[in-house]
């Protein structure tokens, strides 16, 4: 049996919350329709950082600040960090667990204060606007980082110890008995509610009327038919078209890549596209959490007693650099 098999098998619990995860992240994706992880309890996904940056997505229910740049919204308080702090501290509870039994599960050191990636925001929100299209085009598969490289050859390792998967499996239920992941339902819940206020944001006439003028906008590009909504754009036939879509051959963009990107987030700003639905998605959440006061407070409790959990298993039990 595999190491990746042995996992998917061990852990469907596991498997349903990723499922979660990427059905948020392709629902928050924006600008792009490719799904992408957190990884949150998952040992197969990439490492795309440990710190996320205050500064970029203020929490911004409690303190009323906007920013566009981030995409901060009032609903990010109850959704859990876009980082690998969940899966990082739950893979070394594993390993501690596992060593008892005298079986290895060399988990490797990782740089907790590395950001996550400059396109997604804290919450897991795919990031674009014209200082992003620059730089980094269509793309998501930026260079990998030190811990990211380190985590990959964690990924290859394979188990040989006798009884590796009953071990497993008893230390992994031991570990989610004392330390809880938060409830699959409850992020699901906010998932769900976040996607339902982007549609509903974007029917909004103050919207739709800005969505027209970026297809104006767009239109000399001679790109085909565009969407009806910008956040479509482009398509997963565009991306590969311009070499966007993964497996790449690099990870720098081509030139004309990065000149549709760049016509992209200039239409999406010169049409007041990204302008008007951030201020309707914001208006709305904030609706929403007053309808759904109860219920959010006590996911953003959850949320927050996981994510101090989190730090201090880290702090406790990471191996050195």
């Amino acid at each position: 049996m595999s190491f990746r098999q042995g996992q998917k098998q061990a852990r469907p619990r596991t498997m349903m919350i990723l499922l979660s995860v990427l059905v948020s992240a392709a629902v928050l994706a924006g600008c792009s329709s490719e799904p992408t992880a957190s990884g949150l309890t998952d040992p197969n996904a990439a490492w795309q950082g440990g710190a996320t940056e205050a500064s970029a997505a203020p929490n911004s229910s409690q303190s009323g600040v906007k920013n566009i740049a981030g995409w901060a919204l009032p609903l990010d308080e109850f959704v859990p960090e876009f980082s690998n702090l969940d899966n990082y501290a739950e893979q070394l509870l594993l390993a501690s667990c596992l060593s008892q039994k005298n079986i290895a599960w060399p988990v490797p050191w990782q740089d907790i204060d590395e950001p996550t990636s400059p396109v997604f925001n804290p919450t897991g929100r795919r990031l674009f606007n014209l200082e992003i299209a620059k730089k980094y085009g269509f793309r998501t598969n930026l260079a990998p980082s030190k811990s990211a490289q380190l985590w990959e050859t964690f990924l290859t390792y394979q188990p040989t110890e006798p009884g590796f998967q009953d071990a497993f499996d008893t230390c992994l239920d031991g570990i989610r008995a004392e330390h809880p992941l938060v409830s699959s339902e409850d992020t699901m819940f906010v998932n769900a509610l976040i996607a339902q206020i982007q549609e509903q944001a974007f029917q909004d006439s103050a919207v739709q009327e800005a969505a027209g003028r970026w297809r104006s906008c767009m239109e000399p590009q001679g790109l085909g038919q565009l969407p009806e909504n910008p956040n479509e754009f482009p398509s997963l036939e565009l991306q590969g078209e311009l070499g966007a879509v993964p497996p790449v051959k690099t990870v720098e963009p081509s030139a004309r890549e990065l000149d549709v990107a760049v016509a992209h987030a200039t239409c999406l700003d010169s049409s007041g596209f990204s302008a008007a639905m951030y201020e309707k998605e914001w208006e709305l959440q904030e609706t929403a959490i007053e309808r759904e006061r109860t219920k959010l407070d006590a996911i953003r409790d959850a949320v927050q007693a996981r994510q101090a959990a989190v730090k201090e298993i880290i702090a406790a039990n990471a191996p050195k650099a």
